[in-house]
């Protein structure tokens, strides 16, 4: 019999004639695995056909490749059907046996484009061969990149035409991997030993210090260029010399003597004085080592270090003499915190003796033992200043000589390497300085009180002699039944009285505990609007300008209270410019970051800023220091309270703004109002449609501790047509809210005794959900003067308040659609 395959691979040519390989049933009858898996295949299903019909030479190529140990796949036809045997089949993963009789494109799909071209050739009658071909396969659920030694041949019948083409591989995936591995380990060390060498060399070349290689006989066999740099020689020139005549003659006898020790395995490092080029000597600080036969020397120029040692030795006494001289407490402390030394003055101030506290730890000395609680603190503070920290305080001490106030500082000391090596305290004895300014101080704080109160006393008694003699004019006229011309002082009486309103709000302002009704402002519109106002207040003589920028963003403020403001850099500029002038008025946007904020005195962020500029008269740096003072005008007796400014100053800073002026005599002045940037956009306020009287049944609950105001309000609302309720603190009014009584809406003071207003409101809604609430308040104290103090469907009206707007604002609320149950 032939041997089946008679090419040289073992894989290809004719395949033995049909007789040799006769068809058997159980067809194959061998072959492990894969031959079971044949003989289970419904083969008539297939593009070859039923088992029994299969040529002799497929039959014969099967019964040949089943029982091989080598990885064998054959693809017959011309659809490249795939049999294959044990060996082969791990080679292609999860495919296996889905892939057994099928052809080839359906579970070689990722790879076809690939594998195909082989095939075609092979079974063009060509014999592809390659070892460590590479191709992309899917065999485990992904693809991955794979490695075959490769022998595809043509499987030829007794006519000579290919009918198949018979594959055998081996893969080669680990081995490629692993040389390509070694490779790249390979090419990584070749890197590294290049950058090692590169390295050495740059480090040769770049060392500002001396570097030489000596040998036995003393000669230099090489120097780096720094030896130009130093002592002014060429590495050339000073190679092939012997170390010893660079060296002065002082200096040489030492070398035998190191010699001796380097030969003998040491390190060492000397200092000797080398020649310069010019004739001179540097000092140079060597360090050495031997090894086989070489020595191998660093030298350092130390010639200013020698002679800033000389200097500093000679300084010794001078500095001693200083540190026990100082009118400061002076010390030094190693870098744990323990006592090395203490100068006469603080020692004074313990009445210790050096002895008595030297090594002992610093926070346990008398200078903080006997303040409570000191010890501790200044035991936290010295790791801080081990690790590079400064800190200096002021505090308050009681020494064994009193109760003594120090300006104290603690800091490190560095060496010339920057290495911490001991922390130095320092304090001055500032106990009497202190005292001094708090006497000035008080001084000053009464000035301003007794400036103040003479201001209030001065505008309010003005204001009570017009209500008071208004007020006595009424009655006597009224007694004597002279009723005419009654209105006259009826109106005098009320407009000094809403004068001292006015005054009190001022007041409130520039205190900062005013009643704000913050929210986002649409700063140009509010500009816009008050130009008819700005432009009657100015006069003829002043042209106002406006300056507007597209994008302004919404301010966080009081639109009143901007407005009052900027109604009041008008009226002050406009008499700045007697003679007449331009003001200008711009809105713009500013992003202050921490240094422009630090220079301005507020805190970074987003503001909205609100200029007004003029060209008038300007001030004097002595006027300008005051602008913000209480009752402080520059104008004739009459004509202004010198509460304007510090009344916008207060109500900027409480908006968490600023205010600031600029001003230059004979150059005008600038107001510059910063309000925060608001996040969410201006709302125009909508006009309220109001009745003219209250619907059937509607009741108000009044709760008001002041008798008067209480009898003034339940009077205003029953005789607009409400059922009143009242109550003359929170309690007596939880009991009505308790009831089943109609209540539609809660007016109430905020300073209540006991349960404040808030409080009561928060009551009232847990009982009464959406119940909307008026607070009345002539001052309420920080709370009120807060932003978040209303919440929704809550307002605030100030006292004194007239009866229409009283009446108006209670209208309106009733009648504004309620707060959703969130909001309430």
């Amino acid at each position: 019999m032939l041997d089946p395959f008679d090419d040289p691979n073992g894989c290809g040519g004719a395949i033995a004639s049909p007789e040799a390989a006769p068809a058997a049933a159980g067809f194959p009858n061998d072959g492990g695995e894969t031959g079971r898996l044949i003989r289970a295949i419904d083969w008539a299903a297939t593009p070859l056909g039923p088992i029994d019909q299969w040529s002799p030479i497929l039959r014969a190529a099967v019964t040949l490749i089943l029982p091989s140990r080598a990885q064998i796949v054959m693809f017959w036809g011309p659809e490249f059907v795939a049999l294959y045997n044990d060996a082969y089949a791990p080679t292609i993963g999860y495919k296996h046996p889905r892939a057994l009789g099928r052809p080839a494109r359906e579970n070689w799909a990722e790879l076809w484009d690939d594998l195909e071209p082989l095939l075609q050739r092979a079974r063009a009658g060509e014999t592809v061969v390659a070892a460590d071909r590479p191709f992309v396969i899917e065999r485990n659920g992904f693809l991955e990149s794979v490695w075959f030694d490769i022998s595809y041949s043509p499987a030829r019948g007794e006519d000579g035409t290919v009918e198949g083409v018979v594959c055998v591989v081996s893969e080669t995936t680990e081995r490629v991997l692993a040389v390509q591995r070694l490779a790249h380990l390979a090419a990584t060390l070749e890197q590294q030993v290049a950058e090692r060498t590169r390295e050495r060399d740059r480090a040769w070349n770049n060392a500002q210090d001396l570097l030489a290689v000596i040998g036995d006989d003393g000669v230099i066999r090489a120097a780096n260029p720094a030896w130009q740099t130093v002592l002014g020689r060429r590495a050339d020139t000073v190679v092939g010399r012997r170390l010893a005549d660079l060296i002065h003659r002082a200096d040489r006898a030492a070398l035998h003597s190191h010699r001796v020790r380097l030969d003998a395995g040491e390190g060492l490092a000397w200092e000797s004085r080398c020649l310069h080029r010019d004739g001179s000597f540097r000092w140079i600080g060597w360090r050495a080592s031997s090894e086989a036969g070489l020595i191998y020397a660093t030298g350092r120029d130390i010639t200013r270090q020698r002679e800033q040692a000389a200097a500093l030795e000679r300084s010794e006494t001078y500095l001693r003499s200083i540190f026990e001289t100082s009118y400061q407490y002076q010390g030094l402390l190693t870098p744990d915190g323990m006592l090395l030394d203490a100068n006469p003055t603080s020692l004074a101030g313990i009445g210790a003796r050096r002895d008595d506290v030297l090594g002992r730890p610093f926070w346990e000395t008398p200078w903080f033992s006997g303040t409570p609680g000191m010890a501790d603190e200044i035991a936290a503070t010295i790791p801080r200043v081990a690790a590079g920290e400064s800190i200096r305080r002021e505090m308050v001490l009681d020494l064994p000589i009193g109760r003594r106030v120090l300006d104290f500082s603690l800091r490190p000391m560095h060496d010339s390497a920057g290495r911490i090596i001991a922390l130095v305290p320092e304090a001055v004895d500032v106990t009497e300085r202190r005292a001094a300014e708090d006497q000035l101080r008080q001084a000053q704080k009464m000035e301003a009180v007794g400036q103040l109160t003479g201001g209030i006393a001065h505008d309010f008694n003005n204001l009570l002699t017009g209500i008071i003699g208004s007020i006595d004019i009424l009655r006597r006229r009224i007694a004597a039944g002279r009723t005419d011309d009654l209105d006259r002082f009826f109106e005098a009486a009320v407009g000094s009285a809403h004068r001292a309103a006015g005054l009190t709000h001022r007041l409130l302002a520039f205190s900062r505990r005013q009643s704000l009704d913050l929210r986002p402002i649409d700063v140009d519109a509010l500009i816009v609007g008050m130009g008819d106002l700005l432009h009657r207040t100015l006069g003829e003589q002043i042209r106002l300008q406006v300056v507007r920028h597209d994008g302004t963003w919404p301010a966080q403020g009081d639109p009143n209270q901007t407005e009052s403001a900027l109604l009041n850099f008008a009226i002050n500029a406009r008499d700045a410019m007697p003679d007449g002038g331009t003001l200008t008025i711009a809105a713009a946007n500013v992003t202050l970051d921490e240094t422009a904020a630090l220079r301005i005195g507020t805190t970074p962020g987003d503001y909205v800023v609100l200029r007004v500029i003029d060209t008038g008269i300007g001030m004097e740096k002595d006027v300008l220091e005051r602008v913000f003072d209480p009752f402080f005008t520059t104008k004739p007796i009459g004509q202004g309270t010198g509460l304007g400014l510090s009344m916008a100053y207060g109500y900027a800073k409480q908006a968490r703004g600023h205010l600031q002026v600029d001003s230059e005599v004979g150059r005008g002045t600038t107001v510059t109002l910063y309000l925060p940037r608001a996040d969410a956009p201006a709302v125009p306020a909508a006009p309220v449609e109001t009745s003219a009287a209250p619907a059937d049944g509607e009741a108000v609950l009044v709760i008001e501790d002041d008798a008067a105001v209480r009898q003034t309000v339940v009077e205003v609302l029953r005789e607009l047509g409400y059922e009143a309720l009242e109550a003359m603190d929170g309690r007596g009014a939880l009991v009505i809210l308790d009831s089943s009584r109609r209540i539609d809406l809660l007016i109430t003071d905020v300073g209540l005794p006991g349960l404040n207003g808030r409080q009561v409101a928060e009551m009232a809604r847990q009982r009464r959900p959406g119940l909307k609430v008026l607070f009345i308040t002539g001052y309420a104290g920080e709370a009120a003067a807060r932003g978040d103090f209303l919440a929704p469907g809550m307002e605030l009206i100030t006292k004194p308040f007239a009866v229409p707007a009283l009446a108006a604002r209670i209208r309106a609320i009733i009648e504004r659609p309620a707060a959703g149950p969130a909001e309430a």
